[in-house]
């Protein structure tokens, strides 16, 4: 591959990561959908061990978390490398800030946060479809909390 096509496609995974945090944020997770493929695996930071299998699986329990659960998830030292013609493998840090929509808005402050916040890293399998890049693989795990 040339080294244009090579960066194309390390941008097309890396917009994966943060259209995945935003769809999450933003609680649009019927967005996850086109970001993932048909028999994808993700498994939450919270839970690493316990992965859900397939895409429409993966958007249902995303629909389950409180409506209540308001968050901002930080991504930042994305790293993405391709590991062939149409595969590519990633990891990102994650900073995940959270509170409850119940908080009052404080002028000039926003909303209260959580106390517990989390520190956490994705690795992440990426396979590129007729439809183009999407997530085969997320699996967190957490690395600190306050």
């Amino acid at each position: 591959m040339s080294g244009t096509t090579d960066l194309l496609a390390e941008y097309e995974c890396y917009r994966l990561v943060v259209a995945f945090a935003d769809a999450v944020d933003m609680q649009e997770y019927d967005r996850l959908r086109d970001l993932l493929t048909d028999d994808a695996v993700f498994a939450r930071p919270t839970d690493p061990d316990n992965a859900i299998r397939g895409a429409d699986a993966i958007v249902q329990a995303f629909h389950m978390r409180p409506r209540n659960r308001l968050s901002v998830h930080m991504c930042t030292n994305v790293q993405i490398r391709l590991t062939g013609r149409d595969t590519a493998e990633g990891k990102c840090y994650v900073l995940l800030y959270s509170a409850d929509a119940a908080e009052p808005v404080m002028p000039g402050k926003g909303r209260k946060a959580m106390s517990s916040q989390l520190v956490g890293i994705y690795e992440d399998r990426f396979r590129r479809t007729e439809a183009g890049w999407r997530f085969s693989e997320r699996r967190g795990r957490l690395l600190f909390h306050t």
